[in-house]
């Protein structure tokens, strides 16, 4: 059965490059402008319409041939079409790509034909097109002056790139440099979301006062005289505000203590610093994450996420600030958290929004002129929290590394490094009129590794900070043998490392790397004589003795959840495949040759003391039990659609899981086993990552002790 075509097509509005099997549009000199926003699982369902183009294509052949099984339910058909439909930019009501037979199937009506041959023949002046254009081959000379021609607009492209953002600033060609930050907020507590109004005149951000729980209110401050007032009360979280265009309007997220969303504008008195009305816009959905607001350069619109309540991600939705129905912008793969943060261009034209991939953060560009999306970076060493255009929307400007900013060109996709800065930012801002990067920085946390009792074993409390040097350890792991070495990665040497940590007091550094690498885990196998890193965004094995070997993530996959089977035999993990998490597992004797073991989960781990394991759903989100036997059932955990992050200690009795309590601390719970009872008072302690390890004998909880560090609001003047 043919599913792909073998040739370069016109396809409607669009050119299918049979090479690339990509479907994009082209400029008029042949160079591609948009890629339409597909996964693998989406590209093979369009590829499937456009060589059955014409004829009824029913839901159970879809399943038969491209998915290949038939146990696949209507609703996941349904929302593939939807995808291709909306990167397509086709209209349910007035469809030119897809149309529905109800009741039978669906039929591809755009036109399909050959691409026809722009070469003439005689033509002295060789034609500069795109590499994935149809075209014949050329004569020697022609083909030695189009190389010629091509070089020079390399060159003249290169020198362009290399050109600094800013016209005052100068710099060698091949010379990064390192800009300093000048704090505008110092106050007690955090400051973070921030933004600065369009003249460049006050600065809205949210403060989280020293004692308050991290909660979070409005403040305004005039960056003149620096006045500062409170916009909004302590009751809830007030974040992500945005100044509008006029200046005279702030929207932001409200975050109720019964994780309700609303998103809500704040109008000032004229030319005063004082609140004139505050109202609700709309409702985000409960259980979003809070994020960045953006405006249109007009006013009338904002876009903001909001957790989409049947596919439990977050999303991109723009809402007419008049009022009206809210509009979805972004569909993410099924296999990512979603969207969390969007930017208008300048122009009004684009948006450029951040998309979590499996923890790493990626840069995606959408064409509001046609509703097109395309990937224009992955940023594996930071997790930005907003980006922000250049000022002639050329290029964007993101956190790229703990002191680092990137800059990626909008029309090429190349990035580099803009510069190395004295702090970490996590948010960036460009302003409007200077050009300044308004920045947050500093660090919410320093973070050291803490010990307690565990209270189901015994009542005696005690507590002690363990493997600390100075605050720099971020991770902890338990060896699952008695007399075996702890695993901590640490800083202490500079950059973070893997140590070991004897019974004997020894202590060994087991990774020698020479550039800041971002550790996310680390899981002992059952033996306890290995490691599994989820290493950037990839992962990795590692021996007692520093030897490292990749199993995963070498090429652009998106993988999360490293786990071992409980006999060592083989590696879990979950992987991005056609756009939908499912467990891969890599046999550890056979070169890590992998295999698919489940579909359509996002989490697979094995119990290496008993006869259990658990698994949580993609699409539900739920966490489920397994017995040897193939009995299955659902946990009921309490935990929400919008925890993306959890760990899991399987014991014999029972489990220690992760539960996210609100927007930044989790708290450790257990669920036994013999009486489906939750016990909520492991510790006394909440924790603020997901990462905890516990003793063989469960007496002793190891966990990351967050003490409060600094975050304030600074300028970038370049």
């Amino acid at each position: 059965m043919e599913i792909k075509p073998e040739r370069s097509l016109l396809v409607g509005e669009w050119h299918y490059l049979a090479r690339e099997d990509k479907l994009v549009k082209l400029d008029q000199h042949g160079q591609i402008i948009t890629t339409a926003d597909l996964d693998n699982l989406g590209q093979k369902v369009v590829n499937y319409f456009i060589v059955h183009a014409g004829n009824l294509v029913t839901k159970d052949q879809l399943l038969a041939d491209v998915w290949g099984i038939r146990d696949v339910s209507d609703g996941r058909v349904m929302r593939v079409i939807r995808a291709i439909r909306i990167a397509l930019d086709d209209d349910t009501r007035q469809p030119t790509y897809i149309e529905t037979i109800p009741k039978r199937g669906y039929r591809f009506i755009a036109s399909v034909t050959d691409i026809p041959d722009k070469s003439q023949a005689g033509d002295k002046t060789a034609e500069v097109t795109s590499a994935a254009a149809a075209i014949k081959p050329r004569k020697k000379a022609f083909l030695w002056a189009g190389m010629l021609v091509v070089s020079s607009l390399l060159l003249l492209s290169w020198l362009f790139w290399l050109k600094p953002v800013a016209d005052n600033q100068s710099a060698e060609v091949n010379t990064i440099p390192l800009w300093r930050y000048k704090p505008i907020t110092s106050l007690d507590g955090l400051e973070f979301y921030h933004s600065v109004s369009p003249d460049e005149r006050y600065l809205v951000f949210s403060h989280a006062k020293v004692g308050s729980d991290l909660t979070a209110v409005l403040t305004l401050q005039d960056l003149v005289n620096h006045q500062r007032v409170q916009l909004t009360d302590d009751n809830s979280n007030s974040v992500g505000a945005a100044f509008s265009p006029s200046g005279d309007r702030i929207a932001y997220h409200e975050m109720l203590p019964d994780r309700g969303c609303e998103i809500r504008m704040i109008e000032l008195e004229p030319g005063k610093m004082a609140l004139k009305t505050d109202t609700l816009l709309t409702l985000c959905t409960p259980e979003s994450v809070s994020a960045r607001i953006s405006w249109s350069p007009d006013g009338r619109y904002i876009i903001y996420p909001s957790l989409d309540a049947e596919q439990k991600q977050m999303v991109m939705m723009m809402y007419p600030v008049a009022g009206g129905t809210a509009e979805q912008l972004t569909v993410p793969p099924t296999s990512s958290f979603g969207d969390y943060a969007g930017r208008y261009s300048r122009s009004g034209d684009k948006i450029a929004f951040i998309r979590d991939a499996a923890g790493a953060a990626q840069i995606w560009l959408l064409d509001l002129t046609n509703r097109a999306t395309r990937l224009l970076v992955q940023i594996d060493d930071a997790y930005p929290g907003n980006i922000d255009w250049t000022q002639d929307d050329r290029s964007i400007i993101y956190p790229s590394g703990p002191t680092a900013l990137g800059i990626v060109d909008v029309a090429t996709g190349v990035s580099r490094e803009l510069a190395y800065t004295d702090n970490h930012a996590n948010e960036i801002q460009v302003g409007a009129v200077s050009g300044k990067i308004y920045a947050s920085v500093g660090f919410f946390s320093h973070t050291n590794i803490k010990q307690v009792n565990n209270k189901r074993v015994t009542e005696t409390p005690s507590e002690n900070l363990v493997f600390s040097s100075n605050r720099n350890e971020s991770l902890v792991e338990i060896n699952p043998l008695p007399e075996g070495p702890v695993a901590v990665v640490s800083r202490r040497s500079g950059l973070p490392q893997v140590w070991l940590f004897y019974p004997d007091g020894r202590q060994q550094q087991l990774t020698e790397f020479s550039s800041r690498e971002r550790i996310r885990s680390l899981v002992f196998s059952p033996d306890g004589s290995k490691l599994l890193l989820h290493l950037n965004s990839g992962i990795w094995q590692l021996t007692m003795d520093g030897q490292l070997a990749q199993i995963v993530g070498k090429e652009n996959e998106i993988v999360a959840n490293p786990a071992w089977s409980r006999d060592g035999s083989e590696v879990f993990y979950a992987q991005s495949r056609q756009g939908r998490w499912d467990i891969m597992a890599a046999a550890v004797n056979t070169g890590f040759e992998k295999r698919l073991l489940a579909t359509d989960r996002e989490l697979y781990q094995q119990s290496y003391i008993a006869d259990y394991n658990i698994w949580r759903d993609a699409n539900s989100k739920h966490l489920v039990i397994e017995y040897p036997n193939g009995d299955t059932k659902k946990l009921d955990l309490g935990t929400t659609a919008d925890q993306a992050f959890f760990k899991l200690d399987l014991r014999a009795q029972g489990f220690y899981f992760t539960y996210l309590l609100d927007g930044t601390q989790y708290q450790l719970r257990y669920y036994d086993l013999t009486n489906n009872f939750i016990n909520e008072k492991v510790i006394d302690d909440y924790l603020y990552h997901s990462r905890f390890s516990i003793s063989l004998d469960e007496t002793k909880v190891y966990f990351l002790e967050a003490a409060r560090a600094d975050f304030d609001i600074a300028e970038i003047s370049y």
